[in-house]
């Protein structure tokens, strides 16, 4: 993962993503142990948690707190474990979740769903409910 980072904000730790990126033969190793460990442990470094919160306006002349969308900045460290959780943890789970808690109709929160996806399965649903009821042709039909 050290190999393949590309150029972001450095968090407060201010170590850059050239510096992980450039020195990731000798760091894998014992970064890979660190991180193991704080999985292991279920304990995340206190330094990877805090973050440099930016106010960026929402609008062009912000004149109230609420024109303004907070921008966290946490360690590159901190974003590299997150992004390994949920692609070998979370990712996983919502693409086969177990048969208790599947929703053939859940689009929200899981990496495959979408709005058009939402969509197209309520234009698919919705005329296939209509073929069996006899006055929903009549209506359809009168209306045309």
């Amino acid at each position: 993962m050290l190999d393949h980072l590309k150029t972001s904000a450095a968090g407060l730790d201010a170590i850059p993503a050239w510096y992980l990126r450039l020195g990731a033969p000798a760091f894998a190793a014992p970064l890979t142990v660190l991180l193991n460990q704080s999985f292991s442990v279920g304990f995340v470094p206190k330094q990877w948690k805090v973050a440099c919160i930016t106010p960026v306006p929402k609008v062009a002349k912000p004149a109230q707190c609420s024109d303004y969308r907070p921008i966290s900045v946490t360690p590159i460290l901190s974003r590299l474990a997150e992004k390994y959780i949920v692609r070998s943890f979370i990712y996983p789970a919502l693409l086969k979740p177990p048969p208790s808690l599947y929703f053939s109709d859940q689009y929200a929160f899981r990496p495959s769903g979408s709005t058009t996806a939402a969509l197209v399965a309520l234009l698919h649903s919705v005329p296939c409910l209509w073929i069996g009821l006899v006055f929903c042709y009549h209506t359809l039909l009168g209306q045309t």
